[in-house]
């Protein structure tokens, strides 16, 4: 069964209405995904090894995105102050999920809040400087760090088509290959469709 319960955070004062191992606005429906993760998880807290590392740990939403006709990708959302504990568990948790959502790639997005640039107008009225964690640029960056865990990036290159568009190239150390070669697909669908834009990756010998 479902637990209910409702969660007020400090720092907005907002209520979230959190079932299971879902926490949204209150209010706010989960969609077929977020239910099928959220109960995926409560399993897994209930009946595997991972159930005292799941307990305490949440996720925010959930999306599945297409790869090609016959492929399909999960991305699952998570605050993130918890990535560091997630990650920790994180390869096994995914192989689990992935066991449990009919072998659909699972892929761990910290949630992260983009701040626009400053105009002169808003930076008269706020004399804050925008963290760079927060720029477009920073974002976008600790996507790919994301998509890829625990493999790590070692290089980026960007090449501009001949239509003016930008590829970004990203290099990971031949030691990942074995385990990330046949995500790269999932990897390259779940950027474009997080940031608009187009990526590749490369191998090389470190």
């Amino acid at each position: 069964e479902s637990v209910q319960a409702v969660v007020s955070t400090q720092s907005t004062g907002t209520l979230f209405s959190q079932t299971s191992k879902l926490l949204k606005a209150e209010g706010e429906k989960p969609n077929a995904v977020e239910s099928a993760v959220s109960q995926a998880l409560l399993d897994l807290e209930a009946n595997s090894d991972l159930a005292n590392a799941l307990r305490g740990l949440y996720f925010v939403g959930a999306e599945e995105v297409v790869i090609r006709d016959d492929k399909v990708a999960v991305g699952i959302h998570i605050p993130f102050p918890q990535q560091k504990v997630y990650q920790k568990i994180q390869p096994k948790l995914v192989r689990e999920l992935e066991k449990k959502l009919s072998g659909k790639h699972v892929i761990f997005l910290a949630k992260r809040r983009i701040l626009s640039k400053p105009t002169r107008h808003s930076r008269n009225l706020s004399k804050q400087k925008r963290p760079r964690s927060r720029t477009l640029t920073a974002v976008h960056d600790s996507i790919l760090d994301d998509l890829v865990f625990p493999a790590e990036i070692c290089g980026k290159r960007k090449r501009v088509k001949l239509d003016g568009s930008q590829l970004l190239k990203v290099h990971l150390e031949k030691s990942a290959q074995i385990n990330t070669e046949t995500k790269v697909d999932t990897f390259m669908a779940v950027y474009k469709k997080l940031t608009g834009k187009d990526v590749v990756f490369e191998y090389v010998e470190n």
